[in-house]
């Protein structure tokens, strides 16, 4: 069966999903790209920015894992209709509050703003593990890891678009096309995603549904902690280093190079359209060469231009230091977000079926919770002078680490589960004791 084969044998529950996360993401995608040049314009400092930006993560660290005891089987399509009704909302919430200037409302914005966008994250695997084919679960997995990438290209092409223009006319009224206004497109442009989900049908869940204090009670004898630490483990070290590094790559830009709105977000939409083809294709390679060059290789080659990224600012006072920053961050996204899906996989078959709603949960709390501390990190680290490269450099190393985990993490899945692939089976002098 060919590539193009199996991603048409996904099912069309999975595929409405996947098209709602898209629409959902591309107000992610814009914030990200924009939002906190748009904060700095008004005059925030990046102490300030980074301040905000915890916040949005703080919600999540405390509602993710309630939220994954809380959905074990029950159905998740109301779920995302919350979801994609209330994001939009809370981003205007949030875009108003930046606009007023009042700070307790924009660090409101920020929390129900990461509250929402929780709620897909934390329900959207168990649903397409529940209902895509085992044949196909490797595609509709990058597939919906994708959503994030072409919502990225979307979002960024239209905000240099719009950039360009300066003003949109509708009707008499002459709207200056800053980044408050090309959001306030964005976001109603998503809020299309509630009608996909509508028409969303859904598989009967796994397991059987009981209350919250019953999945509560439960914790401690339901669930494989020892499988679901060694998953989360590596994967709690990345998103330390991602969190220092990923939400203020667009500060860095703005700092050391000058680069503007429009500018980075033109970058971002390029560098997304190569990492959605990386998407695509990490099936084909974990099917044909295993978890081990499908998740390792593309993290150390991330890595290493990470490190790149980093040296260009050494060699910022060059003009081609702009260049070489660029293509090390086109070439480091790509790498580092296309093993993202297999390693999600790679955890869900880890811990079986019986531990996949907790484990997405906590997986999310994970993320929220190391990126707030990144982020206060990356505030404090700022408020002592400390150069972005210094800060990239803390990056690397916390992915190095975390890489190092993760191959352990696959040679113990290959010791309990070996996959036919000979190229994955290899000697477990590394695998993890029992």
């Amino acid at each position: 069966m060919n590539i193009l084969q199996r991603y048409r044998k996904i099912p069309h529950s999975v595929l409405l999903l996947i098209v709602a996360a898209f629409l959902i993401h591309m107000i992610n995608a814009g914030f990200i790209l924009i939002l906190n040049i748009y904060l700095r314009k008004m005059g925030y400092s990046d102490s300030s920015i980074a301040q905000f930006n915890s916040f949005r993560f703080l919600g999540v660290l405390f509602f993710a894992f309630p939220l994954g005891i809380f959905i074990k089987g029950k159905a998740l399509k109301p779920f995302f209709l919350t979801s994609s009704l209330l994001l939009p909302l809370f981003s205007l919430f949030l875009l108003f509050s930046i606009q007023g200037g009042n700070e307790v409302r924009i660090t409101l914005g920020f929390v129900l703003w990461g509250l929402s966008f929780m709620i897909l994250n934390v329900c959207g695997l168990p649903f397409i593990m529940r209902s895509a084919p085992e044949e196909v679960v490797s595609e509709a997995i990058s597939l919906n890891f994708a959503t994030w990438s072409l919502a990225t290209i979307i979002s960024g092409t239209l905000i240099n678009i719009l950039s360009g223009m300066k003003e949109l006319v509708i009707g008499s009224t002459a709207l200056v096309m800053d980044e408050f206004h090309i959001m306030l497109i964005i976001i109603g442009i998503s809020s299309l995603s509630f009608v996909f989900i509508l028409f969303m049908q859904e598989a009967k869940p796994r397991s059987s549904s009981s209350d919250f204090l019953s999945n509560f009670k439960a914790l401690r004898s339901d669930y494989d902690w020892k499988l679901i630490s060694r998953v989360l483990f590596p994967n709690m070290l990345i998103a330390i280093g991602a969190g220092l590094t990923i939400p203020f790559v667009n500060l860095f830009f703005n700092s050391v190079f000058e680069v503007d709105s429009d500018q980075f977000s033109l970058i971002g939409a390029a560098t997304a359209g190569i990492v959605f083809l990386s998407m695509l294709v990490i099936p084909v390679i974990r099917r044909r060469f295993g978890f081990r060059v499908a998740i390792l290789i593309p993290q150390w080659l991330a890595i290493f231009f990470l490190v790149v990224l980093a040296f260009s600012q050494i060699a910022s006072a060059y003009s081609w230091a702009l260049y070489v920053a660029i293509a090390a961050f086109m070439l480091r996204q790509p790498l580092m977000n296309m093993a993202g899906p297999m390693t999600s996989e790679l955890g869900m078959k880890y811990v079986g079926s019986r531990n996949q709603e907790l484990i997405s949960a906590m997986s999310s709390s994970i993320w929220s919770a190391s990126w707030f501390i990144s982020a206060k990190i990356f505030q404090v680290l700022r408020q002592l002078e400390l150069e972005y490269y210094q800060i990239f450099f803390i990056t690397a190393a916390m992915y190095a680490i975390g890489v190092g985990f993760y191959h352990l993490l696959i040679n113990d899945y290959l010791r309990r589960k070996p996959e036919t692939n000979s190229s994955d089976v290899l000697p477990d002098v590394y695998a993890f004791e029992d």
